[in-house]
């Protein structure tokens, strides 16, 4: 091996060794969950894999080009997703079920976190520099922690799951909401687009799991 080529080896160890933080965390997951949520999702690409370029690179593209539609909508899901929803439920001609909401979520975020810290990812703009990429992060404090799996798309998937049980006659739409909530991260610049396909594993296999002990009231959709 030439001595350029160790140097670039080198140089590509230390990339791949770069994580998000130094002091990974650890949360208590509620008993109600029984499947092995550890081993639901692969580890995320390298840091100097060609995936992960690949999407460097297309998150360089939407970061440098945002609209002003676009970065409304980063600023709302930024705030608070939910709000995505309120013409679905205006439709319905009903408040949207928060308290339904919060009471699965509150099952679900501590995996999303434990689970953020077993893999360690760094966020695009901690590697995009080292490899030459410009994305454009639009800067808030909600993207605070390691970026695999994305959290918002946790957030609006889990949302999603329990309200289409709910009004399955407008499943379709809700789920349209996972993807929008997704790309707004994207252009928002904090997350790769693998972070939120691991988001969408993680929250169908949790939901499977904890949907009817949870929400007995779900069952007869399903038995029908």
């Amino acid at each position: 091996m030439s001595f350029i080529s160790e140097i670039n080896k080198s140089i590509a160890q230390r990339v791949d060794s770069i994580v998000y933080t130094k002091k990974p965390k650890t949360w208590k997951v509620s008993n109600s969950i029984t499947i092995d949520w550890e081993g639901v999702l692969p580890a995320p690409p390298k840091n100097t894999s060609e995936e992960t370029k690949k999407e460097l690179k297309y998150l360089e593209i939407i970061t440098n080009n945002l609209s002003y539609e676009d970065r409304y909508l980063i600023e709302t899901v930024d705030k608070e997703p939910l709000d995505l929803y309120k013409p679905i439920f205006e439709k319905i001609g009903q408040p949207i079920p928060k308290e339904d909401f919060d009471k699965a979520y509150k099952i679900i975020e501590p995996v999303t976190l434990n689970l953020k810290h077993k893999f360690n990812r760094p966020r695009p703009k901690q590697l995009a520099d080292l490899l030459n990429y410009k994305i454009k992060v639009t800067e808030t404090d909600t993207h605070q922690t390691p970026a695999y799996p994305s959290g918002h798309t946790v957030y609006t998937a889990i949302a999603s799951y329990l309200f289409a049980d709910m009004y399955p006659q407008y499943s379709s739409e809700f789920f349209q909401i996972i993807g929008i909530a997704s790309n707004a991260r994207c252009l928002q610049g904090v997350h790769y687009p693998s972070d939120n396909e691991a988001s969408m594993v993680i929250t169908g296999a949790v939901w499977q799991d904890i949907r009817y002990k949870l929400f007995p009231e779900l069952q007869p959709y399903r038995s029908k």
